[in-house]
């Protein structure tokens, strides 16, 4: 605790948006004194990561060190190279409840809680699997975002659908025939009345954005054009509706967190695992595969950010 009995709360990452977010989606539903500490091992010790130890220079007990102390209360970690750093501060101070988010793919990390998502393999006394992710979406988020963004947004026609693309993974493309499918839903079977926003990702592939801009013509738009702060919560606070690929389980536990229908576009090919969570996804109520009519309506957001840090709450009150 700090000196007013707040939590303290560290999160451990080397800094990647995705992992650093996911962390702080958490943290901030927990509350408390949330210090982010960066961690960087040369490329000699990352190689052994997240098996093997952590620098020497890093160790707990020097002044330099990302773990060293006052310790907190909670540490929350997620990326491989942060495993051997989690593993570390455990060590040095057991009191300290430990989380991790991900599969840290090793047996070894003594963590109090695991999370991972549905489609994951990892199961245990310690882990928890959830169909969406943590995330930094939340209702005062969007209420406010629904005031800020570009004023073009603001100015569209109701109704308006909000379009989340993704693209390419490390191991599918998203390819043409999948983006003529996308462009020739925009066209022909979107009602014409729908405005439309569109925010691409850095894996969105340059014909799935040309044949998105060419479905738009004619129709009212917004196209973010990756000049300043994108307006995703913007767009996400705005829509009567939500169209997102399928390509990103992160993408797909943000829009999921709205209260809107969400509709899922399937590319040609996308990891095979996100195809069992969605599998379970469309289960849910006004949340369904983009192959018919869009509808508006009003779904019960689903939030897996607070089942995480309802957990945490509950072993801290058991440590």
């Amino acid at each position: 605790m700090t000196a007013d009995g707040e939590r303290k709360i560290w999160l451990l990452s080397d800094g990647k948006a995705g992992d650093e977010n996911q962390c702080l989606g958490v943290a901030e539903r927990l509350g408390g004194d949330i210090e982010i500490r960066h961690v960087n091992p040369s490329k000699f010790w990352a190689m052994a990561m997240p098996w093997g130890p952590i620098p020497f220079a890093d160790h707990p007990d020097r002044e330099t060190s990302p773990l060293h102390g006052p310790f907190p209360d909670v540490a929350i970690a997620s990326g491989r190279r942060a495993v051997s750093y989690l593993r570390t501060l455990k060590k040095a101070s057991p009191q300290t409840l430990t989380v991790f988010l991900k599969d840290p793919r090793t047996n070894s990390l003594n963590a109090d809680l695991i999370w991972v998502p549905f489609h994951d393999a990892r199961r245990g006394k310690n882990v928890m699997a959830t169909l969406t992710g943590p995330h930094r979406v939340t209702t005062e988020v969007l209420r406010h975002a629904r005031t800020t963004g570009p004023q073009a947004l603001h100015h569209l026609p109701g109704p308006s659908v909000s379009l989340i693309l993704g693209g390419d993974t490390a191991k599918e493309q998203f390819g043409k025939a999948a983006s003529r499918r996308l462009a020739r839903y925009l066209s022909d079977v979107l009602p014409s009345h729908f405005s439309v926003m569109v925010t691409p990702s850095r894996r969105t592939p340059d014909h799935l954005m040309a044949a998105v801009r060419q479905a738009l013509q004619g129709r009212p738009h917004w196209i973010w054009d990756g000049e300043g702060e994108n307006p995703y919560f913007t767009m996400m606070a705005l829509a009567d509706a939500i169209i997102v690929t399928a390509d990103s389980h992160s993408m797909l536990s943000d829009v999921l967190a709205t209260s809107v229908p969400v509709y899922i576009f399937e590319p040609d090919a996308y990891p095979e695992k996100l195809k069992r969570t969605i599998d379970q996804l469309v289960q849910q109520p006004w949340v369904q595969r983009l192959d018919g009519p869009l509808e508006t309506g009003d779904r019960a957001p689903i939030d897996a950010t607070e089942l995480i840090a309802d957990e945490i709450r509950h072993l801290l009150k058991d440590t």
